[in-house]
């Protein structure tokens, strides 16, 4: 049998932060299936978000399920970005390959260029 499964916020906003469709067979019948999913979080907790389970075949056959937020700590964010380091611009003869050097109409790497050029060009 075929199911959606929604991850939705409750309250006003009422939005689905994930969906999904679920195949249940009479084989794996009393072996629990696993699902792992992300999901977004906000800096002000929900008190809950909604697991709602519903079937594709037949008409009223639901499942909702709070999954309560009280006791969970989030993690501390952290910047996710590189600073952009104040690098002279990198020559296009760092290349030092003249069929590479050939394809760039400009004398110098950017800023963004240069600080990645090590870690891009000389290792896999």
């Amino acid at each position: 049998q075929g199911f959606w499964l929604w991850v939705e916020s409750g309250g006003s906003t009422n939005r689905i932060y994930h969906s999904e469709y679920v195949l249940f067979s009479k084989r794996t019948h009393p072996i629990p299936q696993e699902l792992e999913l992300s999901i977004p979080t906000f800096d002000t907790l929900p008190d809950q978000y909604y697991i709602r389970l519903l079937s594709d075949s037949w008409v009223g056959c639901e499942v909702l399920h709070p999954v309560s937020f009280k006791h969970v700590v989030q993690p501390i964010q952290s910047n996710p970005f590189t600073d952009l380091l104040d690098l002279t611009p990198l020559p296009i003869s760092a290349l030092q390959h003249p069929k590479y050097e050939a394809l760039y109409p400009y004398p110098t790497f950017n800023p963004i260029q240069t600080q990645l050029f090590h870690v891009l060009y000389h290792t896999n």
